[in-house]
């Protein structure tokens, strides 16, 4: 994070820039900063959540794969969107779109450590 410090202002604000070309790399380089540094996005997922309605299918093809890449490190981030993601899921028009909000599901799902219960406790 040291290193992107400095721009993630700037970085975030490109979710909103005009240029579906620019959301687009935008999405794509905090995929690869999430990789590594998934605690900078803790409060940033409503952009991303925005991004999931974008007029632009490639946007809109790219914007669950966020969720996925935080899906698979902090599924408490994507839980609150899960409701979302299954929307789209399910609705989309694209079927790119639609196969990558499902596997934002399935890495946020598979993550999600379940409580034992008190049966499977006792024995």
């Amino acid at each position: 994070m040291y290193l992107v410090a400095p721009y993630f202002e700037e970085l975030l604000s490109l979710a909103g820039d005009n240029s579906p070309n620019v959301r687009l790399s935008f999405i794509w380089a905090s995929e690869n900063i999430a990789t590594n540094t998934w605690a900078v996005y803790e409060n940033c997922l409503p952009i991303f959540a925005e991004l999931l309605n974008d007029e632009n299918e490639r946007v809109r093809m790219e914007a669950p794969e966020m969720f996925r890449v935080l899906g698979k490190r902090k599924p408490e981030f994507v839980r609150p969107y899960l409701e979302k993601l299954e929307y789209i899921a399910t609705h989309d028009e694209v079927s790119v779109v639609r196969i990558h909000a499902k596997g934002a599901i399935r890495a946020t799902l598979s993550k999600t450590i379940k409580e034992p219960d008190a049966k499977t406790q006792s024995r």
